[in-house]
């Protein structure tokens, strides 16, 4: 059972790692260097559709393994549960983490098309928005980390 917990446990810390990763990734390296490299902003929007064509379902795969995982964690964690602290952790990483995945679809679902199909003159209201909600994401994919990984030690 050990083995178990300890295998979801990995699963769980590395699918949050990838999120928390890509996202940092796409803020702080692609968005930047990807606008630096295109000349006009028709060209960095084109190749950012491009770039982001279908990562919409992947993402929500990864969220999916991110949230089954560590419902089973909670379940696999025994007396902890009892644990008021314990409690309170998983209730504050389970709102945090709906908030990102709502705020992820949010962006997929809304404001994605919106940004396509924007004129030149709102392109840039669109970016601005999206990088806000990349950092609030990035702030809260830290949050939803393991909160496990206290409660291992004790």
């Amino acid at each position: 059972m050990q083995l178990v917990r300890l295998s979801l446990l990995s699963i769980h810390v590395l699918a949050g790692a990838v999120w928390f990763g890509a996202m940092f990734y796409s803020l702080m390296i692609l968005h930047p260097r990807a606008r630096s490299f295109f000349q006009t902003s028709a060209r960095f929007e084109e190749f950012i559709t491009f770039v982001a064509s279908g990562a919409r379902w992947k993402v929500l795969g990864g969220c999916l393994v991110i949230g089954v995982s560590g419902v089973a964690l909670f379940f696999m964690s025994g007396s902890q549960e009892a644990n008021p602290l314990f409690q309170f952790c998983f209730i504050a990483k389970t709102v945090l983490f709906l908030i990102a995945v709502g705020l992820f679809s949010f962006a997929s679902w809304v404001l994605w098309p919106a940004r396509v199909l924007a004129t030149p003159d709102e392109v840039p209201i669109y970016q601005a928005r999206f990088r806000t909600i990349a950092i609030i994401l990035i702030v809260l994919g830290d949050g939803v980390g393991p909160a496990h990984d206290a409660f291992e030690a004790q």
